[in-house]
């Protein structure tokens, strides 16, 4: 029998008149990718030093303007890859690296020792504060825990001023498990850190407050936040940030809440690699931000390719949903939403006049065309699907425009093979169907040896014409060719009554050879309650020969289905 409850909910903070939750995000916050330390050490392979350099390089062309590279007193390859940045020349002018360091006096040193010649960088210290950690794992009081941190702080500063580096490196000082750590101890031993380096301006001095472990929903953490600006004395010359992971899922809200709540700095990943769950994926914080008009000043126009490329390092697969980086996050399965898609892509001056703004779509809230992705994958085809996401596939992907009254025809022709069939079909299969039922469609009726004739100002048509293989020679006069062959067929006394009720054309193309595509809707039987179309589709270089063979396709579909009695 357990004597305690096995979780526990985390003590709230005391926080009256909070006003993080009035407030909104207007510019982006400092960025800082920590790809190359935090999502590194949760590889099971780790990147070698070539590959970390080529993934640095990728960080700085995306406009990273800090990442932090290393734990460079970790191991040899790390402070290797550290020396090499510098030593090449590697660091765009614009760019500050970040080392991380334990609060050691040999990891110290060496990681000093890694920076020597360094343009700009920043020096990353941490001490655990949490009561679990500092009680079990340092056996330490907050005294003593707080004197390590200063202790570390001074010998960092003499260091570098020995060095001759004080002026080129910032500092950075994390209370490891901040959001499990007392909040009052936070707020002396940062005071104590801050008169320890003693800062040279705001940006000189970097006070990160993480969630090393997700323990608390993200409106506690932001609570803490601005708890804690609200006590600490040296907000004015202090930079705050926050380093958030996912847990319990919730790595980037609780990171966008501490924005509003007065951090200025935010660290994370892309596509939120890093310890356990990871950290928070910067990809998703920043185009949240796009997606309410917010610039986040980071460039991910080309977003696949840096996704494979992570995937490529990693050996780690992004799941097809996740926000932004997912292979299906624009995808429609769903008939509905398929349909509202399509007409609002048809529609997207309309849209953007009525509500002012240049992207305001169903069920899309942001443009795949703003992260390199097309318009051909938003609409995919499964059992779910209905007509209208059909018929957006047919129209982008091979430039078959069916009239309106066509499109449930092709809608119940498709489900019904998917649904035979099981999964998902491709653009390739969609377009093999639509050709084997509605272009190709066979049956008792067949024509051959069409000639077109003048007479007068009408057209004459002569064919043969079979029916179940039998032949008949056929003639008939209309208006244009394919109501002259109408006129034939009836005239004939072979056909059941049907009427041509509609016809559409479209040219499959822009260039001079390029094939013509008809519609025919025919309406079939003598019936005057009878109310529904059959369609059929023709292809031929020749517009009038098209429209015939729609005709011929649209009778034998009619038979099929039962419009039209078998002959």
């Amino acid at each position: 029998m357990e004597q305690y409850p096995k979780y526990r909910a985390s003590e709230p903070v005391a926080i009256e008149n909070r006003v993080w939750p009035t407030r909104r995000i207007t510019r982006p916050p400092a960025w800082v990718s920590v790809d190359l330390r935090d999502g590194n050490q949760a590889f099971a392979r780790p990147m070698n030093v070539a590959t970390k350099i080529r993934y640095f390089q990728m960080l700085t062309q995306i406009g990273f303007k800090e990442i932090e590279v290393a734990y460079p007193a970790s191991s040899a390859e790390e402070f290797e890859f550290v020396r090499r940045l510098i030593a090449e020349n590697l660091i765009p002018d614009d760019v500050r690296i970040s080392v991380l360091t334990a609060a050691r006096e040999n990891l110290i040193a060496r990681t000093i020792e890694s920076l020597q010649g360094v343009r700009q960088a920043t020096i990353h210290c941490y001490v655990a504060t949490s009561d679990l950690h500092r009680e079990f794992v340092f056996h330490k009081t907050e005294a003593e825990i707080t004197e390590m941190a200063v202790s570390a702080t001074k010998m960092i500063a003499e260091a570098l001023e020995q060095n001759g580096m004080r002026d080129a490196i910032h500092y950075e000082f994390s209370p490891e498990e901040f959001s499990d750590s007392r909040l009052g101890f936070i707020v002396d031993l940062a005071s104590a850190v801050h008169d320890a380096w003693r800062p040279n301006g705001k940006a000189d001095f970097i006070l990160n407050l993480p969630a090393t472990v997700e323990r608390r929903p993200p409106y506690e953490y932001a609570d803490m936040v601005e708890a804690f600006t609200r006590s600490y004395p040296y907000m004015a010359d202090t930079t705050l940030s926050v380093h958030t992971h996912n847990d319990q899922g919730g790595a980037v809200a609780a990171a966008e809440m501490a924005v509003l709540a007065g951090a200025e700095r935010v660290e994370g990943t892309l596509c939120g690699h890093g310890e356990r769950t990871g950290n928070m994926d910067l990809v998703m914080f920043a185009l949240n931000l796009k997606s309410r008009g917010v610039d986040p000043g980071l460039d991910f126009s080309n977003l696949p390719e840096i996704v494979e490329f992570i995937e490529e390092v990693s050996d780690i697969r992004i799941h097809p949903r996740a926000p932004y980086t997912g292979e299906l996050v624009f995808t429609a399965f769903s008939g509905t939403h398929q349909d509202a898609i399509r007409k609002g892509m048809a529609q997207r001056e309309e849209i953007s006049a009525r509500f002012k703004q240049g992207w305001k779509m169903p069920y899309l809230h942001l443009d795949p065309a703003d992260i390199g992705r097309n318009y051909d994958g938003l609409i995919r085809i499964n059992s779910q699907s209905g007509k209208g996401g059909v018929v957006y596939v047919l129209e982008k992907e091979f430039g078959v425009y069916p009239p309106k009254t066509m499109h449930p025809e092709i809608g119940a022709v498709v489900q019904k093979v998917v649904d035979a069939e099981g999964g998902e079909i491709n653009s390739a299969d969609l377009k093999r169907i639509f050709y084997d039922n509605f272009v190709n469609a066979e049956g008792p009726y067949r024509m051959e040896n069409y000639q077109r004739a003048s007479v007068g100002d009408r057209s004459g048509s002569n064919f043969s014409w079979f029916i179940n293989g039998e032949k008949h020679e056929l003639s008939g006069q209309g208006n244009g060719p394919l109501s002259a062959v109408v006129h034939a067929l009836k005239s004939s006394g072979l056909m059941p009554f049907f009427k041509l009720e509609d016809f559409s054309e479209r040219t499959l193309g822009k260039d001079a050879d390029a094939k013509a595509l008809a519609f025919v809707g025919l309406r079939c039987g003598e019936d005057s309650e009878h109310t529904s179309l059959v369609y059929g589709a023709g292809e031929h270089s020749n517009i009038d020969r098209a429209a015939i063979a729609a005709l011929v396709s649209a009778m034998n579909r009619a038979v099929a289905c039962g419009a039209l009695k078998r002959p």
